[in-house]
C-alpha cells in the first residue's frame, strides 16, 4: 500500500463537465454549451468519436423502426452532417448509417469546435474528489501531469461508468457471462461489384444481410478440420469508398474493465483478424485481392459496467415500449445478446420502438451526476439494446440539456428539475418520445 499526497493545480469551475467523447459525449457536450452552459469535454485519445471511431463500430444503428423515423434531434443533425460532406449513407428501413470513421471525427470536432466547448484530449480520468452526494473535482492525467478539474454538474459518458465508479455510484450485478469484444477492422480492394456483395453499396437495405454467405462457409470448413477462430456475424459495412468495408467478424471474451484481460483478449483477437483475412483471401473470390487497410485503435467493447439508477430499465419493459412520463429518448434496435463463448447471437425485437426514462440517466447517490450511454441504468437484456450509437447521442443529448437547463436556473439540484420542460424539448428537436 502506497499513501501518495500532493497539490495538484486546479482548472475551472466549468458549468458543465463531460468526460468521454464518445457519441453520448459529443451530444451531452454540445447541446449544453448551445443552451448557454460553459461546457468542458474530457476525451483520452487525440480524436473524437469513442467506439464509433476508436473501435470503427459501424454502422450507426438506427434511426427508424417498421418505416418510422423516431430518432431526430443530436443524432439526426449529426447524422445529415457527416452526409453533407460524403461521411455517410442511410441504409433503409432500418435506417442505419454507414460511415467512414475518418470522417466522424472531423464532423466531430468541428461540432465541438463551433460549440466553444474546452477541449481536453489525451487526458484521462484516474479519479474523482466527492463528498456525501456531490461531485467536486475529476482528477484526470495528461502530459501536464494531474489536474483537477471542477464543474457544477458533471456528465459522465465514459462508455464504461469509469467516473460514476470512482465515485462509488452502486453498480448492477452481471447476471450472466459479459457479452464478448470485438476488433473491428477495415479491409480495401474488395469486389463489392458481384450479386452477393454489392448490396453492402446499396442504400435499400443493410450490409448484415449480406454475410450469411460467409458464415456458411467458415461453418463448412470447420467441419473439415480447418482453424476457423470464434466469430460474430460477419457482418460488412460500408465506408462509402468503393472497394472498402469495415468487417464486424472477431469476438472474444473479455473483461473490458479488467487491464490485464483487455490486454490478453485484444492480443487473441489481433491474430484471429490475420487469421481471418487469409480465409476470406483463400476461399472467397472477392476477396483474393483484398488488404487490410486499418485494424481498430481499440477494442470494440459490447458490455461492461451498468449504473443502479433511480430506475432500472428492464428488457420487459423494452420489449413492450413501457412510456414513461419522463422518456427522453427512443430505441429501435433490438435486444441483441452476442455470446461470449460460440458464435451465436440472441435476438428480440421490441413490439414499437421503445421508451427510455430520465430516471434510468439518474445513479444513485451523487445529486449533481448524470449517466448518458452505454451505462446507463439498464438491466442486462434492455442494456442489449441501448448501447448502440443513435440511442447514445439521445440520452447524451438529454443529460446536455438537462444541467444547462439547471445552470440557466442558478444551479438547482438535478432533482428540482423540471422533466416536463426537458421533454418537450426533446420533442421539439425531432424525437418522438
Amino acid at each position: 500500500m502506497v499513501v501518495y499526497s500532493r497539490e495538484l493545480p486546479t482548472i475551472g469551475p466549468f458549468d458543465v463537465l463531460v468526460c468521454g467523447g464518445g457519441p453520448a459525449g459529443i451530444a451531452a457536450a454540445v447541446t449544453a454549451a448551445e443552451n448557454g452552459a460553459k461546457v468542458a469535454l474530457i476525451e483520452q485519445n487525440s480524436y473524437l468519436g469513442g467506439m464509433a471511431t476508436g473501435g470503427c463500430v459501424n454502422p450507426m444503428s438506427e434511426f427508424s423502426y417498421k418505416g418510422e423515423r423516431v430518432i431526430g434531434g443530436f443524432a439526426w443533425r449529426f447524422a445529415q452532417e457527416l452526409i453533407k460532406v460524403n461521411g455517410a449513407i442511410f441504409e433503409a428501413p432500418r435506417g442505419n448509417l454507414s460511415f467512414n470513421p475518418e470522417t466522424y471525427k472531423l464532423v466531430a470536432q468541428r461540432l465541438v469546435n463551433q460549440a466553444k466547448i474546452h477541449l481536453f484530449t489525451n487526458t484521462f480520468i484516474a479519479d474523482c474528489i466527492f463528498d456525501s452526494d456531490m461531485l467536486h473535482q475529476i482528477i484526470v492525467a495528461n502530459k501536464n501531469g494531474l489536474q483537477a478539474i471542477s464543474g457544477h454538474y458533471v456528465i459522465d459518458t465514459t462508455g464504461d461508468a469509469d467516473v460514476a465508479y470512482h465515485a462509488g455510484v452502486p453498480m448492477l450485478p452481471n447476471t450472466r457471462p459479459a457479452q464478448p469484444g470485438t476488433l473491428i477492422f477495415s479491409l480495401a480492394n474488395v469486389d463489392t461489384t458481384t450479386p452477393r456483395m454489392h448490396i453492402i453499396h446499396q442504400k435499400n437495405n443493410h450490409m448484415h444481410h449480406s454475410a450469411g454467405f460467409i458464415r456458411e462457409l467458415f461453418e463448412k470448413l470447420r467441419g473439415e478440420g480447418i482453424d476457423v477462430p470464434q466469430f460474430g456475424g460477419p457482418w460488412f459495412c460500408s465506408t462509402v469508398d468503393d472497394g472498402c468495408i469495415t468487417v464486424n467478424m472477431s469476438r472474444a471474451a473479455m473483461d473490458s474493465v479488467d487491464v490485464a484481460d483487455s490486454q490478453r483478449a485484444t492480443a487473441e483477437l489481433r491474430e484471429n483478424v490475420f487469421r481471418f483475412v487469409s480465409l476470406l483471401k483463400e476461399h472467397v473470390p472477392e476477396f483474393k485481392h483484398c488488404v487490410i487497410s486499418s485494424i481498430a485503435p481499440m477494442t470494440g467493447v459490447r458490455q461492461s459496467r451498468r449504473i443502479k439508477g433511480k430506475h432500472v430499465l428492464t428488457g420487459k419493459e423494452y420489449l413492450e415500449a413501457t412510456r414513461f412520463t419522463d422518456a427522453i429518448a427512443r430505441a429501435c434496435h433490438p435486444v441483441d445478446i452476442h455470446l461470449p463463448s460460440g458464435d451465436g447471437q440472441i435476438l428480440h425485437y421490441p413490439e414499437i420502438a421503445a421508451y427510455i426514462p430520465f430516471r434510468s440517466l439518474q445513479p444513485e447517490g451523487i445529486s449533481n451526476l448524470l449517466v448518458a450511454g452505454r451505462p446507463i441504468s439498464a438491466d442486462e437484456d434492455a442494456f442489449a439494446a441501448v448501447r448502440v450509437q443513435a440511442t447514445c447521442m439521445e440520452t447524451g443529448e438529454a443529460a446536455g440539456l438537462a444541467a444547462a437547463l439547471c445552470v440557466q436556473k442558478d444551479n438547482i439540484p438535478l432533482d428540482s428539475l423540471d422533466i416536463v420542460e426537458v421533454v418537450r424539448r426533446i420533442r421539439e428537436g425531432g424525437t418522438l418520445c
